[in-house]
């Protein structure tokens, strides 16, 4: 029996179909369907072997439990509902827990609840699996308790402050003995090896680009990892404000590092991974301009593993740097096995003023003022690629005014007829802007109520256009979840139309009034490449 003990949720411990893209689903409200209905569509139950360890588990938790196990430690990822196994009385000593957004204080999911004012599936889990009651018997005798993960800021004494209930949750629970926030796979070790021989514990970690790990400190995963998510680089050189990740150096893996985890997850059959950093367009790059001769073979390694190859993550300017080099890979990507692929797009506003004001890097090496036109240009350059992404838009920035909401709204107008999913999410205080109020459905002004409406009828509209696509052959029975979520969006469809929320575009889209518009009448400019 390991003594260190490490899960999640049921909301994060699923493949959710092995489309991580339904993930945002356990992001909305609970109580609106039955429970029982959302874990079909979004989290179905993991598959787990006779000890309750989990087929697949989310990665960054394969990251902490490699590293634990190369130290030596006895660790593994158990099932959320087999913990009774292992406490009070199987010998776990530590029990460390992760998520993506314990809360629901991170986007989407603070959107989702400050519009719904209810809790969100992944909160209602989360607190549900620290209350089981072989857990609390478990800290009542002494177990110690250790958060991490993207959204361990959520826990940390300044959110306790701010947000009474999250800290009168923590108290309920018997207190969290460590907080750890940043990349900790090198002070994981010290801090379990403290937990086990009961020494003292420090309540709150931050570890910043100083403690970053260099990449031959960063463990191999040594069991698959949720859809076969493959971490291929770390960090992120835009800057923009509002972002955690950029305050991490950038750092790239090299195919061998990468080959290795592909490797743990194609024994086990997992048929379709994800390329994962903030940028996979410009994977070996130590700038913002792509490098094929560094992405292509990547991506030729990928598909040796995987029928099916997705990307996390993508700028904007780094497609409009150079376009045809999406073509390349669609060449490498798209074959009788895959005939599309997705990955998370952040557009954030359609204002050239808040792109200066608040992530002048995201628009490198072009110029704010072309924004607009190049999120629309990518957009086609996107879909001709057979590219069907995930956009966010951030609603709320300190520096925000009515007329930039309203230049969103027309990037969104312009991207009516766009083959993707637009994601608005209200403004979270994190990176360099950590200091600043969320915003909430009580500051909302008609204008960026517009904005949510005209989202939420381009999402509607669109994923009817893309459910043919999504559930491919890799799922058993596409057909009855096509149904099922065609049902899914009708039923969002009446319920916008009851409560008035239906919005349509107010001009025609700017690439059916400008028959020109192609990736190439942008100038690239030249940035000179250095090693």
């Amino acid at each position: 029996m390991p003594e260190v003990v490490i899960t999640c949720d049921w909301t994060m411990m699923s493949n959710h179909h092995g489309k991580e893209f339904l993930g945002f689903g356990t992001t909305t409200p609970a109580y609106i369907l039955p429970e029982r209905a959302y874990q079909k569509m979004f989290f179905p139950t993991m598959t787990v072997d006779e000890h309750g360890y989990p087929q697949q588990a989310p990665y960054g938790m394969r990251k902490i439990e490699a590293s634990l196990m190369d130290a030596g430690i006895d660790a593994r990822i158990v099932h959320p509902s087999y913990l009774d196994r292992y406490m009070p009385e199987g010998g776990a000593k530590v029990l460390m827990f992760s998520g993506h957004d314990y809360f629901g204080l991170n986007p989407p999911s603070s959107t989702f609840a400050g519009l719904m004012k209810k809790e969100t599936l992944n909160c209602v889990n989360f607190k549900r699996m620290l209350t089981q009651p072989h857990v609390l018997e478990a800290r009542r005798r002494g177990m110690k308790l250790i958060a991490g993960g993207p959204c361990a800021w959520q826990i940390s004494p300044a959110t306790r402050a701010k947000i009474p209930w999250i800290g009168e949750f923590v108290d309920s629970i018997g207190g969290i003995d460590t907080v750890i926030e940043g990349e900790a796979d090198i002070y994981v070790r010290e801090v379990v090896q403290k937990a086990l021989r009961d020494e003292f514990l420090p309540p709150h970690v931050m570890l910043g680009a100083k403690e970053a790990p260099k990449v031959d400190q960063i463990a191999t995963i040594r069991y698959p990892s949720v859809n076969g998510l493959v971490e291929i680089g770390r960090g992120c050189c835009r800057g923009c404000s509002f972002c955690s990740v950029t305050t991490r150096p950038t750092r790239w893996y090299p195919l061998e590092k990468i080959e290795a985890e592909l490797k743990v997850n194609a024994t086990v059959g997992v048929k379709k991974g994800l390329l994962h950093s903030d940028d996979v367009y410009f994977y070996g790059s130590p700038n913002v301009m792509p490098r094929e001769e560094k992405l292509i073979p990547l991506l030729q390694l990928a598909k040796r593993y995987y029928p099916q190859v997705g990307w996390s993550h993508v700028a904007i300017a780094s497609l409009m740097t150079r376009p045809k080099l999406l073509s390349r890979c669609a060449e490498v990507l798209l074959d009788d096995q895959q005939s599309w692929w997705g990955f998370e797009v952040g557009i954030e506003t359609g204002s050239p003023r808040i792109i200066t004001a608040a992530m002048p890097g995201k628009v490198a090496p072009f110029k704010a003022s072309q924004w607009p036109e190049l999120v629309v240009q990518a957009a086609g350059l996107m879909n001709d690629n057979h590219v069907f992404p995930a956009c966010t838009f951030i609603v709320g920035l300190p520096q925000e005014t009515e007329e930039d909401v309203r230049k969103t709204i027309d990037l969104i107008d312009d991207l009516w007829d766009f083959r993707a999913i637009l994601v608005p999410m209200f403004f979270v205080p994190l990176g360099h802007l950590k200091t600043k109020d969320w915003f909430r459905k009580d500051r909302m002004s008609p204008i960026q109520g517009e904005l949510l409406k005209r989202a939420l009828a381009h999402g509607l509209r669109q994923s009817r256009r893309m459910l043919d696509d999504f559930f491919d052959w890799e799922m058993s029975h596409p057909e009855a979840y096509r149904f099922a979520f065609r049902g899914f969006i009708n039923f969002l469809d009446v319920i916008a139309k009851i409560n008035g929320l239906g919005s349509r575009p107010t001009h025609t889209p700017l690439r059916l009034r400008d028959p020109n518009l192609t990736p190439e009448r942008l100038p690239v400019p030249t940035i000179p490449m250095r090693e």
